[in-house]
């Protein structure tokens, strides 16, 4: 394994890690400041309203100090955020610090998806997935980290600072060791989409790019996966504790079974789309998803929860990764058909690449937001398992635009490794 792909996969595994703790510790920041669940719906909000600011503002950033700086920036925000919602004595300084960790989390999203495309394409086979699998393992060690802590009595005004802590330390070791993807693109060429999408000529100096329908047509298949990951995430904890009476430390359980699930789907992702091919694994998964939430809505009891979200783990955890993966494609078929060279300059590759990832990531939080909010909205209604069951019919909705998810009907364009700082 080389050196950019180890310090690739463990900033994704940084990144799970806070994402866990800070989501996981919702049942804390309501007893800590009486929250109800309507400002927790707003809390979830703000968060991903900050994280599509801050995956607009990384495509820029990277286009000017690459992703690198923008993945080691948004981790050191990300650790002064999470400190200073541990240590907020009153809603309004929580709702500054949230609004900032929402604002790094939307940045290293978007660029950890650049370097880890940029890192795929350089091992010329599929890898998206496992990196996604250690953003998943760094969610169980954060969701377990929430219930140690409830466990031996450790508050959020000294818990949350240890994390920002571990998250910061972090940051220090990948600025050290992480490869400097997206390399600007040079020269002139026409921008041009894939399939129908087929632009004019624009003036010199521009570039090549993915149309706006063929990212839309993804965006909408991948839809699924980000409205049930930020319900999961934002509202799995609470709906055990509060409809299914588990306790503080069991509460955070549900997440962990869930993200241990990612694991293993992304874990075995790479492979199963060798056999069965992206369109065939997405379909299936997009299934178990379905099925994983209506057994989620009809729990009797806590455990049966627990496997419930288990088992949409395991079906959704594939769909982001092979979003990213097609997107990648798609913007290989759009520079061959720009340049007409299959080999164009690495530059062209990068900067099309990144600029088409920033645009799929708004899909992202337009997920979260849905997922937040809806499951927000039925939770203010005391009605949790009705907004479970609407989950399931969006997974499933997701199997059915599978078709989106195919392979580059080109060849693969080469791009070398980037190379990490000395």
């Amino acid at each position: 394994m080389t050196r950019a792909r180890i310090a690739t996969t463990a900033a994704y595994a940084v990144q799970g890690f806070g994402f866990a703790v800070v989501l996981t510790s919702i049942p804390g920041y309501k007893e800590r400041l009486g929250m109800g669940d309507d400002v927790v719906t707003l809390v979830v909000l703000g968060v991903c309203v900050f994280a599509g600011l801050g995956s607009a503002l990384s495509g820029v950033v990277a286009a000017l100090r690459g992703a690198r700086a923008v993945v080691v920036g948004g981790l050191l925000l990300a650790a002064l955020a999470v400190a200073g919602v541990g240590l907020a004595p009153s809603w309004p300084v929580f709702f500054v610090a949230i609004g900032l960790y929402g604002l790094a989390l939307g940045a290293v999203d978007a660029a950890m998806n650049m370097l880890g495309i940029d890192v795929e394409r350089a091992h010329g086979r599929s890898l998206l997935a496992s990196f996604y699998a250690a953003n998943a393992a760094g969610g169980v060690l954060g969701a377990l980290a929430v219930s140690g802590s409830a466990l031996v009595g450790l508050g959020q005004p000294v818990a949350l600072p240890l994390v920002a802590l571990l998250v910061a330390a972090g940051a220090v070791w990948l600025a050290l060791r992480l490869p400097d993807g997206g390399a600007t693109a040079h020269g002139a060429v026409t921008p041009v989409g894939v399939a129908d999408d087929v632009r004019d000529v624009a003036p010199t100096g521009s570039v090549a790019w993915v149309a706006a329908g063929t990212i839309a047509l993804l965006g909408a298949g991948m839809l699924a996966f980000p409205v049930a990951d930020s319900a999961v995430s934002s509202w799995s904890a609470t709906f055990l504790r509060d409809v299914l009476s588990a306790s503080v430390a069991a509460a955070p359980l549900g997440y962990a079974a869930y993200q241990a699930a990612l694991i293993v789907s992304r874990l075995v992702g790479d492979g199963l789309v060798e056999r069965l091919g992206r369109v065939r694994v997405v379909r299936l998964g997009g299934t178990l998803g379905a099925l994983g939430f209506v057994a989620v809505a009809a729990a009797p009891a806590w455990p049966v929860a627990v496997l419930g979200l288990a088992a949409t783990g395991l079906g959704l955890g594939v769909v982001a990764p092979l979003a990213f993966s097609a997107i990648g494609d798609r913007a290989r078929e759009a520079v061959a058909a720009g340049t007409g060279s299959a080999e164009p300059p690495a530059g062209f590759v990068a900067t099309v690449t990144d600029r088409a990832v920033a645009r799929l990531n708004v899909f992202t939080y337009a997920g979260a937001v849905l997922g937040g909010v809806l499951t927000g909205i039925f939770a203010t209604a005391h009605h949790l398992r009705v907004g479970f069951v609407v989950l399931a019919v969006l997974a499933a909705v997701s199997a059915m635009l599978a078709g989106a998810f195919r392979l580059a009907r080109v060849a693969l364009v080469g791009v070398s490794e980037a190379t990490p700082p000395a």
